[in-house]
C-alpha cells in the first residue's frame, strides 16, 4: 500500500530529519503552552479544575508557536509539503496540551467522558478548537506569504525542484 501523495515528505530528507521536525513541532507547542501559562498565570492555571480563560490563552500561544515552527520547516523543505501545512500542526495542538495536562495533573476521565458524551451540545468545545487552530493558521499563512513574497518566479521553481518530489510536482503542481 503506497503512501498518499499528499502525505509524502519533502525530497532528499532522511527519516531522522523528518522525525526531528515532528519532535521540534511538539517541543515548540509544549514550550509555548507551558511557558505562556507559567509566565502569565502560574502553572496551576493548566490544572483540570482551573478556569478556562488562562488555559485558552496558553493554548493560543501554543498554537502560534507550533504553526510558526511548521511554517519555518516548510520554508526550509523539512517535514512534508501538506503535512507541515495542515496535518502535523492540527495533530500537535490537539495532542500536546492535553498530554501535558494529563502527565502533570493526572488524567481527567470525567471531563473526557463529558466531552465525548455531549460533543454536539457543548459550544465550548468549538471555542477550544478555534483557540487551538485559528491563531496558528493565521500566523502560518502570514509567515508563508511573507516568505513567498520575497522569492521571484525562478527562486520558487528552484525551491520546488529541490524540495518537492517529481511525483508530487507532477500530481499537484504541473496540472
Amino acid at each position: 500500500m503506497a503512501l498518499p501523495i499528499g502525505l509524502t515528505p519533502f525530497a532528499n530528507q532522511s527519516r531522522t530529519a523528518h522525525a526531528g521536525v515532528l519532535l521540534g513541532g511538539a517541543l515548540a507547542c509544549l514550550l509555548g503552552y507551558v511557558g505562556a501559562a507559567a509566565l502569565l498565570f502560574g502553572l496551576g492555571a493548566l490544572d483540570h479544575g482551573a478556569p478556562d480563560g488562562p488555559r485558552r490563552v496558553a493554548s493560543a500561544v501554543a498554537s502560534l508557536a507550533c504553526w510558526g515552527f511548521y511554517a519555518a520547516a516548510f520554508a526550509r523543505g523539512k517535514g512534508g509539503p501538506v503535512t507541515d501545512a495542515l496535518v502535523y500542526p492540527v495533530v500537535t495542538v490537539a495532542v500536546v496540551p492535553t498530554a501535558f495536562r494529563w502527565v502533570a495533573f493526572g488524567p481527567a476521565w470525567g471531563a473526557f467522558r463529558d466531552r465525548i458524551a455531549r460533543f454536539l451540545f457543548r459550544p465550548e468545545l468549538f471555542v477550544d478548537a478555534a483557540v487551538l487552530i485559528l491563531p496558528g493558521v493565521a500566523f502560518a499563512v502570514g509567515l508563508l506569504a511573507l516568505w513567498a513574497s520575497r522569492l521571484d518566479e525562478a527562486a520558487i521553481e528552484a525551491w520546488q525542484r529541490e524540495h518537492l518530489s517529481p511525483a508530487f510536482r507532477r500530481e499537484l503542481l504541473d496540472e
